[in-house]
């Protein structure tokens, strides 16, 4: 049993890692009353949704591409304004004609905004398969609609009333996605076309529930797609603002060892330093599984816990190019993202053969496939994001594309993954060549949908599952969590609550899923939970919670990196 140092600092509230799931819970907590403190082990905060900068010129968003829901009224939004920051973010909207542009050797497909302008593009490119399109389209128009994307995946009652709602579309709401374009007879290019996108939630298409492409899809053509104006990284600087102003604290290098169970209740932390702090709740924005496994522990879990966690799937992993080119894009392509698709194959095939390796392939013979077969999807931040000065040089631009890859490190040269701390892999000849390699692919896939765009590289990195395993701790190093696979969905996921008393899970592994929005809604749940309150209904109606953030005019030299640095080193010396 730990013993907690009495003479230790306390707090109502610890928040364990500050990615968009934990900045939500904290700020709402902080405005709440509770005296809340941050730790994130990484030395500034918001996860996957930080910048960085290269080379004093080149800002690159790590994981920040483009959000739905984000008009007037939508979900991102009105949960920003529960906490007074309704007048300082915001986002821009993508090319509504076209907010993704799907590109195909023979064919060009652009994704409006709009359903009814979705289906007619559909039908434009597959004039021969109307009648099925029409169909397809109708159920998932249904299904999307029906979703309340706040309530209806962590309940079961919320699940009920939109089984009403959806009526009989709902009987395809929880198939495989393969099985609703395959039970249509649409042609293998048309299921690409209709399914490509799955990148958005990394569960493949014969594994993912209707319902969750729906919703994607309802959550982008409901309103079209946005831009936070001045990166992601705006994001967790006004969220850690309002952690401060409201009497929080953020620490950051401040890596967490343990949390501290005596009986079944939260105690407080141990940090890798061993400093230990005490408090009464603690919210885990950590990997589902490094939260059960080593920061709880399994002598703390039931035996049904430990094997549930044991059989945790988590979502497929990414490899991501930053590149910086000596182009300004604005003046070549629209305000759109890229899906480079190089073949018409249908994606559960490629799956199968690139990630589930069903042919026993080589890592060279899988490369090739790659290099031949492996879409990817391209985001050009600069042109989303034209007036942040940090972006790239005048008459630049900066760009990311990124694949799904497999979630072995052996794809990669390596035994297994590396212990926390170790980071020789990144000087191994093995991992740079297959880097590399996969490098050169994703160049090409851009070259594919921005001819002549290899001339113009002067700046260029990679990133695999390695390096997200590196700075964030996930397993099998993928920001997007637990697989949002049909034994994984909605309440079959796990919710705010523990086993534990006070401790308490929010991020991409909940009920909501992965990305910005997913996130951001399960840090308001837990918060929610934690206070006793239900402000999700509370925020609908308009509540602010706390004194309100400070909605004063900000210095002239504000941006979001520094501002985010500065919360975190304002409370580090108070």
């Amino acid at each position: 049993m730990n013993t907690i140092d009495r003479s230790s600092h306390d707090f109502d509230a610890i928040v364990v890692g500050s990615g968009m799931g934990g900045m939500v819970a904290a700020a709402y907590l902080a405005a709440g009353g509770k005296r809340t403190l941050v730790l994130e082990s990484y030395d500034v905060i918001g996860g996957c949704t930080h910048v960085f900068r290269r080379a004093g010129k080149w800002e690159f968003d790590v994981g920040v591409h483009y959000l739905g829901d984000c008009g007037p009224d939508g979900q991102i939004p009105r949960i920003l304004r529960g906490v007074g920051l309704d007048k300082k973010i915001e986002f821009l909207p993508l090319d509504r004609d076209g907010f993704d542009t799907i590109v195909f050797p023979d064919l060009t497909l652009k994704i409006p905004a709009g359903w009814d302008n979705y289906q007619a593009n559909l039908i434009e490119a597959f004039p021969d398969e109307a009648r099925a399109i029409r169909k397809v389209v109708a159920i998932l128009r249904r299904i999307g609609g029906s979703i309340d994307h706040s309530r209806t995946p962590a309940s079961l009652f919320d699940n009920a009333r939109f089984v009403v709602a959806a009526g009989t579309a709902a009987l395809w709401a929880m198939r495989p996605l393969t099985r609703l374009l395959t039970a249509h007879r649409l042609s293998p290019r048309l299921q690409a076309a209709l399914a490509v996108q799955y990148g958005t939630y990394a569960s493949p298409p014969h594994r993912t529930p209707v319902m969750v492409h729906a919703f994607m899809l309802q959550n982008f053509l409901s309103d079209g797609a946005w831009f936070p104006k001045g990166g992601g990284q705006v994001l967790s600087a006004r969220l850690g603002e309002v952690v401060v102003a409201h009497g929080g604290q953020i620490r950051t290098r401040a890596a967490v060892r343990r949390i501290l169970v005596e009986d079944k209740r939260v105690a407080g932390v141990e940090l890798a330093d061993g400093t230990r702090l005490r408090a009464p709740v603690v919210v885990s924005n950590a990997d589902i599984k490094k939260t059960y496994r080593e920061l709880v522990g399994r002598e703390h879990l039931s035996a049904l816990t430990a094997l549930r966690v044991d059989r945790f799937r988590m979502s497929q992993p990414f490899f991501n190019c930053y590149l910086g080119v000596d182009l300004d894009l604005s003046e070549r392509i629209p305000n759109t993202n890229f899906y480079s698709v190089p073949t018409s194959e249908d994606v559960t095939t490629l799956f199968e053969d690139l990630a589930e390796n069903k042919h026993g392939w080589t890592v060279d013979e899988r490369l090739e496939q790659a290099r031949r077969r492996l879409p990817a999807y391209v985001s050009v931040t600069t042109i989303k994001d034209p007036d942040n000065p940090h972006g790239a040089p005048a008459g630049c631009s900066v760009l990311e594309v990124m694949t799904l890859v497999p979630p072995e490190p052996e794809f990669f040269g390596l035994r297994a993954w590396p212990e926390p701390g170790d980071d020789s892999y990144r000087t191994d000849p093995e991992y740079l060549r297959r880097k590399e390699a996969l490098t050169d692919i994703m160049i090409r896939r851009v070259a594919e949908v921005i001819p002549g765009i290899q001339e113009h590289i002067v700046w260029r990195e990679a990133a695999t599952p390695l390096t997200q395993h590196r700075y964030t701790h996930a397993t099998d190093g993928t920001p997007y969590g637990l697989e949002l696979s049909i034994s994984q969905f909605g309440p079959l996921r796990p919710g705010v609550r523990t086993e534990i008393t006070g401790l308490y899970l929010c991020g991409a592994s909940l009920a909501w899923g992965p990305a910005v929005e997913g996130a951001m809604l399960s840090g308001l749940h837990a918060a929610g939970a934690v206070l006793g309150r239900d402000l999700d209904r509370e925020i609908r109606s308009g509540t602010v919670l706390g004194h309100g953030h400070d909605q004063g005019d900000d210095p002239a030299d504000w941006e979001p990196l520094t501002a985010a640095k500065a919360v975190a080193v304002r409370t580090r010396r108070g």
